[in-house]
């Protein structure tokens, strides 16, 4: 956006001074109308404007390369959310804010956060420069918010949002410690049996000469492959890794991965209701924000996290646009219980749609971590049986050559 230096007089005469960003002199006219003044001269400041792009430039540099911590964007959030709703100025809440700011890297995205709204830039175009600060999940909702006048309602809402986010993660991290334990047992196990305990069976079996049984011919086999080829084993995990990345980026494999993934028994469940979660979530917020059903529909197809959902609130909106009532096409597409569909059409009727979207969020919200506990609950029998098979085999594949041959020597 283009900086300008004006000249400007207020109702009493006074001349002020000063930079503000306008699209042309006629929006930069209108804007200080707005602010109570009346524009005299203006003239476009390229040094400014080639001064911030080089900024910019070396932001996306030095600091976009890690994301900022949750727990700064976090506080950041709610700290400006209060600063809106008391009413401070937006600029002068930014001030405070990249004043009290430690962290580095995030001071310095803040100040240019501050800089380009003080030069007449959206507060969420301004955010949307730093994805690495501020995700797409993020602005959008921002956005709204800015459409609807309801900025600070929709920080704080975000806030809280993200605060369920770690809240969530934290949770799972601590569920999966025991579950990864075991896992990367079975295979420090399975790789020491394979790489040092099988080849000198190998040659056990070799001077005695017996006929091997088909156990033993496969622990042999993989005994051999894994000893030469291990490295075929890596570059096959590296591209099957790649492979899905590549896919995943067109509508049609992301749409396929997706789907995929809701069909893994307790997993695909878990998915489907951090999805719905966010949907009932965010179709609150916004609604109850004063955004229109279609304009939030728009926002939250962008932020559930999954295509197939995606696919289904788009299918929506245009139904809605068509007049159709939003609990048809999400009864239609059997992608959304009963139960989500349902509360929709109570919402819908009684003109309370924010509130029952509400009371669907806060059940998934509640649901969501027990079914984190039930995946990795159902892990853990799996890596049992994983490792009791895994010693079966090699209990199987060791005794019937040296049982043979006992019996050759009996003979």
């Amino acid at each position: 956006m283009p900086q300008y230096n004006y000249t400007a007089i207020d109702d009493y005469g006074k001349a002020v001074t000063g930079t503000l960003g306008a699209g042309d002199e006629e929006e930069l006219a209108k804007n200080l109308s707005q602010m109570g003044y009346y524009l005299l001269t203006a003239a476009e400041t390229e040094k400014e404007k080639k001064g911030k792009v080089k900024a910019e430039k070396g932001s996306r540099r030095g600091f976009y390369l890690t994301k900022v911590k949750s727990a700064e964007i976090i506080t950041f959030t709610h700290h400006l959310s209060t600063v809106l709703s008391a009413g401070i100025p937006i600029i002068q809440g930014l001030d405070d804010l990249v004043e009290q700011t430690q962290d580095t890297r995030f001071k310095a995205i803040l100040t240019e956060i501050r800089d380009d709204v003080q030069g007449g830039s959206k507060l969420s175009d301004a955010m949307a420069k730093h994805p690495r600060a501020f995700s797409e999940l993020y602005v959008n909702l921002l956005k709204a918010g800015e459409t609807s006048g309801q900025v600070d309602k929709v920080l704080a809402e975000i806030g809280s949002f993200l605060e369920w986010q770690e809240e969530l993660r934290a949770s799972v991290k601590q569920i999966t410690i025991y579950p990864t334990v075991v896992f990367s047992a079975v295979v420090l196990l399975v790789g020491y049996l394979f790489a040092f305990v099988f080849p000198k069976f190998i040659k056990i079996l070799e001077q005695l000469n017996v006929p091997l049984p088909l156990p033993t011919i496969i622990v042999i086999g993989v005994s051999n492959f894994m000893k030469n080829y291990w490295y075929f084993v890596l570059i096959g995990i590296a591209g099957v890794i790649a492979t899905i990345n590549v896919i995943v980026r067109f509508p049609w494999g992301r749409y396929a991965w997706d789907k995929f993934k809701l069909s893994i028994p307790i997993f695909g469940t878990l998915l489907r209701k951090i999805a719905l979660s966010r949907f009932s979530h965010f179709m609150a917020l916004l609604y109850a924000a004063g955004v229109d059903i279609i304009q939030s529909l728009a926002v939250v197809e962008k932020v559930v996290g999954n295509e197939v959902i995606a696919r289904v609130i788009r299918r929506a909106q245009e139904q809605v646009k068509a007049g159709h009532r939003l609990s048809e096409p999400l009864r239609a597409s059997k992608e959304f219980p009963p139960m989500v569909v349902r509360m929709v059409e109570i919402g819908e009727i009684s003109g309370q749609l924010d509130k029952t979207l509400q009371k669907v969020s806060d059940f998934y919200d509640r649901e969501i971590p027990q079914t984190v506990k039930k995946v990795f609950a159902a892990f853990e029998p799996v890596m049992i049986v994983i490792l009791a098979g895994i010693i079966l085999l090699v209990a199987v594949s060791m005794y019937l050559p040296l049982y043979s041959s006992l019996g050759q020597l009996g003979k």
